[in-house]
C-alpha cells in the first residue's frame, strides 16, 4: 500500500484521466474525508492472476 499526499500530485499527473469510466468506477473510490483510495494490482499479482483466475476471489493480498 502507497500514499501520495494531495500537495505531491493530482489526479490528471497520476494518470487517473486515461482510465476509462468503468474502469475508473471499479478502481477509484472516495471516502468520506475525501480520500481517494485506487484498486490495483503489481505486475507480479496481476501475472499470478492470469495464471490461476481463482485467485481473482481474493480480497486483500499480502507479499
Amino acid at each position: 500500500m502507497g500514499t501520495i499526499s494531495t500537495t505531491e500530485a493530482k489526479n490528471r499527473d497520476l494518470g487517473f484521466g486515461l482510465l476509462s469510466k468503468q474502469d475508473e468506477e471499479e478502481m477509484m473510490h472516495v471516502d468520506q474525508a475525501g480520500h481517494v483510495h485506487v484498486d490495483i494490482l503489481c505486475d507480479a499479482c496481476h501475472e499470478a492472476t492470469a495464471l490461476n483466475p481463482e485467485l481473482h476471489e481474493q480480497t486483500r493480498w499480502i507479499h
